[in-house]
């Protein structure tokens, strides 16, 4: 067994989850030092079956399960019930994402499990709430983005509304529960109570456009599609210049008139000294930045904003960042051993602590990899592990029932 190390070294969290909303927060905690057991019901994390494929392995997957243990157990089978109990009951976390009422439907909702592990974190990663009128229906990130008022503020305002490439709600919520789990660790090492701990992916999403919300209050009606703009500051938005496009975010006013003197036109810093100037003539503004903007190569005008302390960026393309010097300095992207994939590079995790990346160190398990060992764990017999895979009840191998 690969121990695990970091601050939440001896926390044993079981995670039941699918995708990404339970499998990025499971993995935050694995990369933070915690033992994390990936419960996986027959046929496995939907996400094994998304292409590309690394060999026999989901691309998708494999970002999403790093330095977790794969256990594969029929939890309505009453021989792998028994062993997943058993599992539940030495755990200080159950984290999952499951569909509302499958955890019960299993026996496995807060009030089964706290009777024999009172003192559990039972965290959970819904997709409205787990109460309301809502609660039982399904859904995916685009829903969420949709439903939440996201899409409707992307993309330009004569242009059909547009989602988020990635899948931001999920990775929120992720990254929300395994903040919340932390702090029911430390409030249950100071109580010595467990405590149930839910996030939502679209209220996720409703807190992220806090600052969007508010402007719809302020005044009283949906807000304008801006495309790349932001209705703050000014100027905040994307330019096309010779070779790419380059990202300029304004916020103070001293770095307007920097980049007024880079391009060689001060009188703009001049007209429009303040914020709310250019709020105000934001179109006309951006119309001369990019009329000059564009005669020029995106690469030089890079360099010279950085060198003048502008805040300006190239858009890059993904093979571009994970070519990048400062991305790879901070450790964002490695080279991973996977005992039967072979090296490739994986992202890495965004913690650092005392200057230096915060990452597990074992690759995603294959299916049911680690079935036989964690079983061993909780005192069964090499019979007793033969006999659940023989009847269905347990995987312990990829794809294929095995002793």
């Amino acid at each position: 067994m690969n121990i695990p190390s970091g601050p939440l070294t001896g926390t044993r969290v079981v995670e039941m989850g699918n995708l990404v909303g339970a499998p990025y927060g499971g993995m935050a905690l694995a990369d933070l030092g915690a033992e994390v057991i990936k419960v996986e019901l027959p046929g496995g994390d939907l996400s094994r079956a998304f292409p590309p494929f690394v060999a026999t392995e989901s691309a998708f997957y494999l970002a999403m399960n790093r330095g977790k243990r794969s256990v594969a157990l029929h939890p309505r089978h009453p021989k792998a019930r028994r062993w997943l109990m058993e599992l539940v009951n030495s755990a200080d976390v159950l984290l999952h994402n499951l569909r509302h009422g499958a955890m019960e439907r299993m026996g496995l909702g807060e009030s089964d499990v706290r009777e024999t592990n009172p003192a559990i974190v039972y965290a959970v990663v819904s997709a409205f709430g787990t109460e309301g009128p809502d609660a039982a229906r399904p859904g995916i990130d685009l829903i969420f983005q949709a439903e939440s008022g996201m899409v409707s503020i992307a993309g330009h305002a004569d242009d059909p509304p547009q989602k988020t490439a990635t899948t931001i709600g999920d990775f929120l919520a992720g990254t929300n529960i395994a903040l919340l789990i932390c702090a029911a660790l430390v409030e249950r090492a100071r109580t010595g109570q467990g405590k149930k701990v839910e996030v939502s992916l679209r209220d996720g999403l409703i807190a992220a456009q806090s600052t969007w919300n508010a402007i719809a209050v302020a005044e009283q009606g949906q807000p304008p599609r801006m495309g790349t703009a932001s209705p703050f500051t000014a100027p905040n938005q994307l330019f096309e210049a010779q070779g790419g496009f380059l990202a300029v975010a304004i916020v103070a006013d001293a770095h307007f008139r920097r980049l007024c003197e880079v391009i060689g036109r001060p009188d703009l810093a001049d007209r429009y000294p303040t914020n709310p100037d250019r709020v105000q003539h934001r179109e006309m503004i951006a119309e001369e930045l990019g009329a000059v903007l564009a005669t020029g190569d995106v690469d030089v005008w890079e360099e010279q904003f950085r060198d003048a302390g502008v805040p300006a960026g190239k858009v890059l393309t993904l093979p571009e960042v994970m070519d990048d010097a400062q991305a790879l300095h901070q450790e964002m992207f490695f080279q991973e051993i996977h005992p039967r994939l072979g090296v490739f590079a994986q992202t890495g995790s965004p913690f650092r602590m005392n200057s230096e990346p915060v990452r597990a160190d074992m690759p995603a398990p294959s299916l049911g990899e680690h079935t036989a060992e964690v079983l061993a764990e909780l005192g069964a017999t090499p019979s007793e592990i033969a006999e659940l895979v023989d009847v269905g009840a347990a995987i312990n191998s990829v794809g294929t029932r095995a002793t």
